[in-house]
């Protein structure tokens, strides 16, 4: 025997229904292109669509805003640790400086000086005990934007992707309800029967 394969009626159905699905991909994909292009240019999008949208791009606008905050939030505990770091340094110093001018002058304004400096170095030390605390905040936002917010983005850019195959589909469908409306088709009868 040859290798010749026979082909069956199923083989046949087989092969028309994956060139039909291909057919329908590139149908798909083109309705879907032409969402992302339509989105991606601004240009008006049906008014029903949108509305019907309206309760999750609200919820989207929300978790933007914590995404937002989160960060600018991250930036100022950082700003704020460096700022502390820096008046701590500063005033520590400033106290070291008056008590050592305060043990060299013998009056009354000396020891004035002396108990200023030894309160700003409290003082500069107090404020360098703020950092331990400012340190576990900022690693635990920072452990809430790393999780919480990558994986909520990620679960957002998958529904975005299907929310454009679905307002793709929406286009298609309303193209093909505009080529099956039979009230068009009742025009075009009145039209033949106008011409003889």
């Amino acid at each position: 025997m040859s290798g010749h394969k026979c082909s069956y009626p199923w083989d046949l159905q087989d092969r028309y229904a994956q060139d039909k699905s291909v057919v329908n991909k590139m149908q798909q994909k083109y309705w879907e292109t032409k969402q992302a292009f339509i989105k991606a240019t601004g240009k008006k999008e049906d008014e029903h669509v949108v509305a019907s949208d309206a309760d999750l791009d609200a919820k989207l606008e929300l978790f933007h805003s914590i995404q937002r905050t989160c960060l600018d939030l991250s930036k100022a505990i950082v700003l704020y640790q460096k700022r502390i770091c820096f008046l701590s340094q500063e005033e520590n110093e400033l106290g070291k400086f008056l008590r050592s001018q305060g043990f060299q002058d013998k009056t009354r304004a000396g020891k004035m000086m002396q108990a200023t400096g030894k309160a700003l170095c409290f003082s500069s030390q107090q404020r360098l005990a703020l950092r331990n605390p400012l340190c576990r905040f900022h690693q635990e936002v920072e452990t809430f934007r790393h999780r919480a917010i990558s994986d909520t983005w990620l679960t957002v850019n998958r529904m975005e992707q299907c929310r454009t195959e679905y307002r793709g589909a929406l286009l298609w469908m309303k193209d093909v309800s505009q080529e099956l409306d039979p009230d068009l088709y009742k025009q075009m009868e009145k039209f033949r029967k106008i011409t003889p």
